[in-house]
């Protein structure tokens, strides 16, 4: 949900900002529009795990895994994956990944192999995210799953870890044979590993999602636009309402190009954290460093008239990777 009222105190250098609407509306098309193009930088080591391989998914909502093994224990691997979320909110994000417990445990069951042990699901720190500290409590936060399960006469812990950054799912499935390690080490390790790499990974994207906020006066005697995302100082004369393409200020305050300038500042990092931080075409074009590598994806309207919309609240992934 996109709450009514963001934290006060994380939002100090600018006072509480009210956000508009709720966390239901529809969000704007992903493929073909809001993202027309992305580049992600990806590290080829997090800790002792190596990057071993790439799959890149015929279906481009589906994005790419990449299987990283364990360079102390050959036999050990995690598959990680990252495909494109668009906006996302903790309260959204939540359901997304309790669709995707329950997904992978059904499948578990359907086996018929023998008694499933759930364990527990829990957040668990990572690096903030950019424009992470104006949303308070919508910020996504982390999660990971614990379970055991049989699978081909043996008995499996597995593990389940999943977080956003820069309108993408980063998910992480890590599967070890049962009492190798606890359970709570497993869960550790695919944690720490999603953290390492949602720390190091960088994604650029541009299309729609990239507004450079213009100045426009207040409307005198007249409602705020439907536009408006967010609003902050209400009442105050640094008073802003913040829309998609545009920030709203006294008229006074305009004339202040200073003071002007501080609060488009302001009101385009609050709309970047509640739609996204996309950048112009120019700027995706950078050199990759080494030991990362680059994956691009294109994203474009298909035929037929749909907009390209896919699907928030389901994930594509599933088994024991």
């Amino acid at each position: 949900m996109m709450a009514r009222w963001l934290c006060a105190a994380a939002l100090a250098m600018v006072g509480p900002v009210a956000a508009e609407g709720s966390a239901e509306t529809p969000e704007p098309p992903l493929l073909g529009d809001y993202i027309t193009d992305s580049r992600a930088l990806y590290p080829l080591r997090v800790g002792d795990w190596e990057a071993m391989g790439e799959k890149r998914y015929e279906r481009q909502e589906l994005g790419v895994s990449v299987r990283y093994q364990d360079t102390r224990k050959p036999d050990r691997w995690m598959d990680l994956y990252l495909y494109p979320a668009g906006v996302m909110f903790d309260p959204a994000f939540e359901r997304v990944f309790q669709y995707s417990i329950d997904e992978i445990v059904q499948i578990a069951r359907d086996r018929n192999a023998g008694d499933v042990r759930l364990a527990h699901a829990r957040t668990f720190a990572t690096a903030p995210a950019a424009g992470e500290g104006m949303l308070g409590d919508l910020a996504v936060k982390a999660r990971s799953f614990a379970m055991e399960v049989p699978m081909r006469d043996k008995r499996y812990l597995s593990v389940l870890a999943m977080t956003v950054r820069d309108l993408y799912f980063i998910k992480v499935r890590y599967s070890v044979e049962a009492g190798s390690v606890s359970d709570e080490d497993v869960q550790r390790q695919a944690e720490t590993f999603l953290a390492g790499f949602a720390a190091d990974i960088r994604v650029l994207n541009t299309g729609s999602c990239r507004q450079e906020l213009q100045v426009r006066p207040m409307p005198v005697g007249s409602a705020r636009p439907d536009t408006v995302l967010a609003s902050t100082n209400e009442g105050q004369g640094d008073e802003m309402w913040i829309a998609d393409d545009a920030v709203y200020l006294r008229p006074a305050i305009i004339g202040n190009a200073t003071t002007a300038d501080r609060l488009k500042a302001e009101a385009q990092s609050i709309r970047n954290a509640l739609r996204g931080r996309c950048v112009s075409p120019e700027a995706m074009e950078i050199l990759v460093p080494d030991g990362m590598r680059e994956i691009r994806f294109e994203y474009r309207l298909p035929a037929g008239g749909s907009d390209g919309t896919v699907p928030r609240l389901r994930s594509p992934r599933s088994g024991l990777g």
